[in-house]
């Protein structure tokens, strides 16, 4: 029998990642019905400790950094790991949880089922500061927005406090996705997969489209589910390592570009259950300003 949820983490150099796997088990309250996987681009002498590796239900893909192809490259990686799992949850390596974070999001989930066919409960979780812990965390709620563009393509997003989130009684409607945090059914696995060629900047804002042209309604929580880090001196980062990102990101905005605009084959990318358009309309802005 299959565990109830798949969790997926891509890590790329991140020194966050243990306390984050370990965290994420402590305070689950079913931690018997998650499985992980990771997929671990680790740089020389960078070890996982024994406390890591003798997690149950976790499994490690071991990558030479130097091999990596970029985030969305590692998450179709950990896509093919999927196995039937009734819900699935994409997250980063750099987390903190509230406990019982898996039985809150998932009465959020059922309770949103009741009035929506396919909703995914996705946040930009408040901030925690590793050399601070626990008092570092921001205790308040975000909601997503654009910040900025390039070239005219929406690629960049940012979180602004929920005023008055402690009086919310129900997750609220969502714009964008958040690829730290997306809580789905499982079979959002297989009808969304990444997109290796997508490099880095814009792909939440694609993948939000891409899942609301399939069906799905994007929700924010009304609770604290955990923490994430945005400070990046504690890891890595791709193009830190890799020359050529320059170019994968430009080749990955042409690929934006082109199938937003119905220029491209899709190859599954979209679906017709909701168009471009309307998703534009959703949100309030176009995706490629003068469109």
């Amino acid at each position: 029998m299959p565990h109830k949820t798949f969790i997926m983490i891509p890590a790329y150099r991140d020194r966050e990642l243990p306390a984050t796997l370990l965290d994420l088990y402590e305070k689950a309250n079913s931690p018997g019905d998650l499985r992980v996987v990771v997929a671990w681009q680790f740089g020389r002498g960078e070890k996982l400790s024994k406390a890591v590796r003798s997690l149950k239900h976790l499994e490690i893909i071991p990558i030479p950094a130097a091999e990596s192809c970029g985030p969305n490259w590692a998450r179709r990686l950990l896509q093919d790991r999927y196995d039937g799992e009734e819900f699935t949850l994409l997250l980063d390596s750099h987390h903190r949880f509230a406990r019982g974070w898996d039985e809150t999001v998932l009465r959020m989930f059922e309770d949103l089922k009741k009035t929506c066919v396919k909703p995914i409960v996705t946040a930009y979780l408040p901030p925690y500061d590793p050399a601070r812990e626990p008092r570092g965390r921001r205790h308040d709620l975000m909601k997503i927005y654009p910040l900025r563009r390039t070239q005219g393509l929406l690629t960049h997003l940012t979180g602004y406090r929920v005023a008055l989130w402690r009086t919310l009684r129900a997750p609220i409607p969502a714009d964008y996705a958040s690829l730290h945090f997306l809580f789905a059914e499982g079979s959002f696995q297989r009808e969304i997969l990444f997109d290796p060629d997508i490099y880095f900047f814009g792909d939440e804002v694609f993948t939000g489209l891409r899942a609301f042209t399939h069906g799905y309604d994007l929700f924010h929580p009304h609770k604290i589910l955990g923490w994430h880090l945005y400070d990046r001196s504690t890891r890595m980062t791709h193009w830190d390592d890799h020359a050529n990102w320059q170019r994968a990101e430009a080749l990955s905005f042409v690929k934006m570009r082109d199938i937003i605009q119905g220029r491209a084959r899709q190859s599954g990318l979209l679906a017709d259950v909701r168009s471009v358009r309307a998703y534009e309309k959703h949100i309030g802005t176009k995706l490629i300003k003068g469109r």
